[in-house]
């Protein structure tokens, strides 16, 4: 009888762990889904292509102007798309940040890695024929640290 429980009792944490491994690579493969989902929106040549024909080209910029990602002239040129845009950089970064906690269960790494993530895609757009700007990094890093925010405020 107690030999019989113990087995059962060990078969529970096994299947426990067993779907632990599993909520946890399901936790991963989002964040990895997600962060390619924001690569594609830093690779791609036109941002209005993407969102209105659903296609999007490559273009490589060997030599990009590294002082543009300093350029703020540009941010008082609102285009029509100018608040989706930015919104996207807002929630993509919040959504970003979100996930990298539930992974983590750490606020400090999550933080860390949302925030050295959007250097890297705006960065990364000079590359690819893109404005790459250190505004929106600041709007990027105003998603990330609203959920830290919120999930303070929500004790989590």
């Amino acid at each position: 009888m107690v030999h019989r429980q113990l087995q059962s009792n060990r078969l529970t944490e096994n299947r426990k762990r067993k779907i632990q491994k599993q909520k946890l690579f399901i936790k991963l493969i989002m964040v990895v889904l997600w962060g390619l989902f924001l690569l594609l929106n830093t690779w791609t040549e036109s941002i209005e292509r993407l969102m209105y024909l659903h296609t999007f080209g490559f273009k490589w910029v060997s030599n990009p102007n590294f002082s543009s990602f300093f350029y703020f002239h540009d941010l008082y040129l609102i285009h029509p798309e100018f608040i989706k845009v930015k919104l996207g950089h807002f929630i993509g970064f919040a959504v970003m940040d979100f996930l990298l906690f539930n992974l983590l269960k750490r606020h400090k790494y999550a933080i860390g890695i949302s925030i050295t993530f959007a250097f890297l895609t705006e960065f990364l757009q000079l590359f690819f024929g893109r404005d790459g700007r250190l505004y929106d990094l600041v709007i990027d890093s105003l998603g990330v640290l609203m959920v830290f925010i919120i999930l303070k405020r929500l004790k989590v």
